[in-house]
């Protein structure tokens, strides 16, 4: 292979891989000049200069996203910091070892900087242009423009030379676990290993995942991941799924009948909740009529607060809660954003001045979400699942947000039993707790969480 030839992964080049990998997370790739439609449906907008490629987790950019508010968010990508020592081994184009590479570790340096949009217009706007400045200039001269900037760590590919098409997809082939999702045509041939449907792996060939294969395998090929073998004959392209049809109402509805337990388990499951919160709002209601005065005496109308959140499916309703905060506690959010103590979207303030002196002990006794039994009856809710979160908590997450969104979200669950709140790793545990309930999700599971619910509160924990 030459090295300026363009090469071939499933008959895709590297940008069209690059765009599949980043449409697998609800973001779509705009390329400056390109003067192609932006794609529908799509939460985030990276917008691109010619040629560049980058990989880096969102999710350790998704809190500053959420603040900030920004039309625009320039991303300056630091390379990944090397490990003091490691190898790597080199092989020539038969699959021949050629050396051991040996690497020593030096300082992060700047790799280059891309953009975050958040509305299709501006993404429009720098697809049709021929210079950034010339974006700028058009999004300004149209609408208001609210720009900010952060930094992550990541990898940032130039795809107009053979050594940048290879270490994109030498990284998508690390990062990305199931290509097979947004790629129509291939499959998991192995455990990690990714090629074309109908591949066939000769027995005398060795492939350590990750690896993915393009339209054959070598007799006698030793391939150690994370690494690719590209086409060796022209093939016609694989089909890549619209970010649209990724993440609409149908994909959701296939990914909850694949998670949600067969049989009996989710029509018992509902009338348990239906008997268990009516019971609890019939027998706790002179408690609660306690606690509706109390608010009112302590700081007026309204008794209850109702925020927003999504549902199975990605539904809103509103989440009942007694008023444990000043009437404009949202308006005072952005002021004490450096005092939130969470690693991620969610608020938690240590002596939170928002809260009121009777919100202090409806939360101190656990009296504050009683009312969130009230979802659970006309069915918004359950007693057990994952917490339930705004829409703009979920939108920087696609692929957790579909798998929590396949369940009634949960006054209790998983995340509430198990989170340890240290610093910098409350939104990580969020996320896999989250996914972790709906991988077991049953009537043993539900159980263990009530009766560990429970004992939390006993213990004041």
């Amino acid at each position: 292979m030459g090295t300026n030839e363009e090469p071939r992964l499933w008959g895709l080049d590297c940008n069209a891989l690059h765009e599949a990998y980043w449409a697998s997370h609800g973001v779509a790739c705009v390329q400056l000049g390109s003067q192609k439609e932006p794609q529908r449906g799509a939460d985030l907008y990276l917008l691109l200069e010619k040629d560049q490629a980058v990989t880096f987790d969102l999710r350790r950019i998704a809190e500053s996203l959420l603040w900030n508010q920004a039309h625009i968010t320039r991303l300056r990508i630091v390379e990944r910091e090397a490990p003091a020592y490691s190898e790597r081994i080199v092989q020539d184009a038969r699959g021949s070892v050629v050396k051991i590479e040996r690497r020593y570790g030096a300082d992060r340096s700047f790799a280059g900087q891309v953009l975050l949009g958040v509305r299709v217009e501006d993404a429009r706007s720098w697809a049709q242009a021929r210079t950034s400045a010339e974006a700028f200039s058009s999004i300004r001269r149209n609408r208001k423009l609210r720009l900010d900037s952060t930094e992550c760590e990541g990898e940032r590919f130039d795809l107009s030379v053979q050594p940048g098409r290879e270490g994109l997809v030498r990284s998508l082939v690390r990062d990305w676990a199931h290509p097979d999702h947004v790629i129509h045509g291939i499959r998991e041939l192995e455990n990690g290993v990714f090629g074309l449907e109908g591949t066939q792996i000769p027995s005398t060939s060795r492939l350590i995942a990750p690896v993915w294969i393009g339209h054959a395998v070598p007799e006698g090929r030793v391939s150690i991941g994370p690494t690719a073998l590209w086409d060796s004959d022209h093939i016609s392209p694989t089909v890549i799924r619209p970010i649209e049809e990724l993440f609409s109402e149908d994909a959701q509805s296939v990914s909850q009948s694949d998670t949600e337990p067969a049989g009996w388990y989710t029509p018992v499951k509902r009338a348990i909740d239906v008997v268990g919160s009516a019971t609890v709002l019939l027998l706790t209601f002179p408690i609660l009529l306690v606690c509706a005065i109390a608010v009112v005496i302590d700081d007026g109308f309204p008794v209850f607060f109702g925020h927003k959140r999504q549902t199975k499916g990605g539904g809103t309703f509103r989440c009942w809660k007694f008023r444990t905060m000043r009437r404009n506690a949202e308006a005072l959010v952005a002021e004490l954003r450096k005092q939130n103590l969470c690693d991620g979207p969610q608020v938690n303030i240590k002596d939170d001045p928002r809260v009121t002196r009777v919100g202090k002990w409806l939360r101190k006794l656990q009296l504050d979400e009683f009312p969130q039994f009230w979802n659970v009856l006309i069915g918004d809710m359950s007693i057990v699942g994952p917490r339930p979160s705004p829409e703009n908590e979920n939108q920087f997450c696609p692929a957790w947000r579909e798998i929590r969104l396949s369940v009634r979200p949960g006054i209790t669950g998983n995340w509430q039993v198990k989170r340890t709140r240290a610093e910098g790793k409350d939104f990580q545990e969020w996320i896999q707790y989250d996914i972790e309930y709906v991988e077991r999700m049953g009537p043993l599971f539900d159980a263990w969480l009530c009766v560990m619910t429970v004992v939390n509160i006993l213990r004041r924990k």
